[in-house]
């Protein structure tokens, strides 16, 4: 009888199976991927440029004012909250290849086509990418057969259907493919220096891009630290290397894509200065490692030379940036993090999705946790050395994510990453043990743990398949999925870019569309930058008559923009926000506001002109 987790025994005991026909399984893939890449679901990107979520929308304006001629290290959205604009957080390193994909479809399809056929062609070649990582990495471990079984898993999985699907351009599936190959890289028993070094460099591009997956790399710098301490100069060389790539990628990229003036200047939310110095700290323990290894220390040597440097870089990073220790929400003000921040899906926890929306919660989630409870058993039963490895590393990188993701949502992005992969073991295996000898309850026990990581199974068992075959997952807005269709509507936002430029006060979540769809500025976007705008725009949608005017003065907008298919509701046992008893026509426009009648019939949006006298 074969182990419910272990090796199974060879499959020439089995006899032939059909799912050793390579053209089965390529067909089951095909299958599989056209539920993440129907062709259908390209419609709404190349009608009126409906991406799927606000951050999308939001690279795309970056991108858009790169191609105008907006600088390279000018990293502001000057028409959100102008005069001044927010300084933007991300990376210019992802708006550079969709810029040149916009550049390349252009002479071929005209500017506005070119927009939407490089949102479709991103995320799609960055899951190439992501398939052929997998795919080399994981045929040299267990064949061909779980190779192409990632390809089959990773579109049943909600991450993929999620951040690879036409449209996705934030940078969420880039950051996927960098843990992937962090991952592969250090999945070496000979712990060789130069796959440290790949290990490490990736690591960097990863922080250049967004800090969401520092904890991956801080778990697999811990990892390759503890490999060194325990077994000393056999590890030494890939530590070194770690630490030597993530430092000179980091800094690097760093240079590369900020602005000199902000060299000193510490940001929590971004690579920066007290970050840097984390990367320091890891390529200094590396040459500790080194210097180690010549001195033949031993074990205690190597644990005095890690405290030491340990506490440096504690002390650097508490002296310089204290505040980042908070995260980079640090400061937010209590209004925008209850009326906002909270209510934003990728911040809610576990728990809070399983009481409310169990079809959300048991597809996103729960295959994570199977994933990562599978990894860490293999780690330790696994027998065969090149394989315990790889347990070993993805159980070291896909559990933090786990544990995050049961606190807020978005530690999903990154540990999802590991999903395929360990679904096409699992998968792998109960193939072969459906035609080995034993009972029908060990087969069964094979078969389940298999499902159990893809999410669509999880969809049909809480009876909603079609909230994942969309695909819906949990997305960064926080107004639901169909409200969001129907309040960006581009009809009524065409209507509006004929309006003279002004500026918009509207609610947060459509501050992008507008950017996005119309030349108008706004004061609010979902960004934790933008403070100033958010609580502009949660103050004046759920206060009086006076509020909203006060405000308008304040931030000097033009335009007044609401959505009746999401407004703000009354408190329990408060009067209705005048906001919202204005966009449903349940009081008439006070004289200082004059409604806008150029949009089309049936639109779910409800603009005014703001009267300055």
């Amino acid at each position: 009888m074969t182990s419910l987790v272990g090796t199974p025994p060879p499959r020439a005991q089995a006899g032939r199976s059909p799912f050793d026909s390579p053209a089965l399984l390529v067909a089951l893939i095909l299958v599989a991927l056209f539920g993440l890449y129907d062709p259908r679901t390209l419609a709404p990107v190349f009608d009126g440029l409906r991406l799927p979520d606000t951050d999308d929308m939001m690279r795309l304006v970056g991108v858009r004012d790169l191609l105008a001629g907006q600088g390279w290290f000018d990293a502001v959205q000057h028409r959100m909250l102008p005069p001044a604009g927010i300084a933007s957080h991300w990376s210019r390193l992802i708006d550079l290849p969709i810029a040149g994909l916009v550049l390349a479809f252009t002479p071929i399809l005209g500017r506005a086509a070119a927009e939407a056929a490089a949102a479709a062609t991103w995320p799609a070649l960055l899951f190439l990418l992501y398939g052929a990582l997998a795919g080399f990495g994981m045929r040299r471990l267990f064949g061909w057969r779980v190779a192409l079984l990632v390809l089959f898993v990773a579109p049943q999985t909600a991450v993929f259907l999620n951040v690879f699907r036409f449209g996705r351009i934030d940078h969420h599936n880039a950051q996927l493919c960098a843990v992937l190959a962090i991952a592969l890289a250090l999945a070496d028993p000979a712990r060789r220096m130069r796959r440290g070094l790949l290990a490490g460099a990736v690591a960097g591009l990863s922080l250049a891009i967004g800090l969401e997956t520092l904890p991956v790399i801080a778990a697999a710098g811990l990892l390759v630290l503890a490999d060194w301490l325990r077994q000393g100069d056999r590890a030494a060389g890939l530590l070194a290397g770690y630490g030597a790539g993530l430092f000179g990628a980091s800094l690097l990229l760093f240079g590369v894509q900020t602005a000199p003036s902000l060299w000193t200047v510490p940001a929590c939310d971004a690579l920066s200065p007290p970050w840097l110095l984390l990367a320091a700290g890891a390529a200094a323990i590396g040459g500790a490692a080194l210097l180690a290894e010549r001195r033949s220390m031993g074990g205690p040597a190597r644990c005095a030379l890690t405290a030491l440097v340990g506490a440096g870089m504690a002390l650097g990073f508490l002296r310089i940036a204290p505040s980042c220790l908070a995260g980079p929400f640090a400061g937010m003000d209590d209004l925008v993090r209850s009326a906002w921040l909270d209510q934003v899906d990728e911040m809610r926890t576990f728990p809070q999705f399983l009481r409310g929306e169990p079809d959300v919660a048991l597809p996103n989630i729960m295959p994570i946790l199977v994933a990562a409870l599978y990894a860490a058993v293999m780690a330790v039963r696994e027998r065969t050395p090149d394989r315990r490895r790889f347990f070993v590393v993805v159980a070291a990188l896909i559990v933090p994510g786990a544990l995050i993701a049961l606190g807020q949502a978005r530690g999903m992005y990154v540990a999802g990453a590991f999903v395929p992969l360990l679904g096409a073991v699992a998968l792998d295996r109960a193939i072969a043990g459906l035609r080995m000898p034993g009972s029908g309850l060990h087969r069964l026990a094979l078969v389940l743990l298999a499902m159990a990581m893809l999410s669509k199974a999880w969809a049909v068992l809480t009876a909603q398949p079609a909230r994942l075959l969309s695909p819906a997952a949990i997305g960064a807005q926080s107004v639901p999925a169909s409200n969001w269709r129907t309040c960006t509507a581009p009809a009524a936002y065409a209507a509006l870019d004929r309006l003279t430029p002004g500026l918009v006060l509207s609610s947060i979540d459509l501050g992008p569309a507008l950017l996005l769809m119309t030349h108008h500025a706004v004061v609010a976007a979902p960004y934790h930058r933008n403070l100033v705008g958010m609580r502009a725009a949660i103050e004046a949608s759920a206060g009086s008559e006076d509020t909203l005017r006060r405000i308008t003065r304040q931030r000097g907008a033009d335009y007044l923009m609401l959505c009746t298919a999401a407004l703000d509701r009354a408190k329990p046992g408060g009067p209705e926000p005048f906001a919202t008893d204005l966009a449903r026509g349940a009081v008439p426009a006070p004289d200082w506001l004059t409604p806008v009648t150029d949009l089309p019939g049936g639109s779910a949006l409800r603009v005014w002109r703001i009267r300055r006298d």
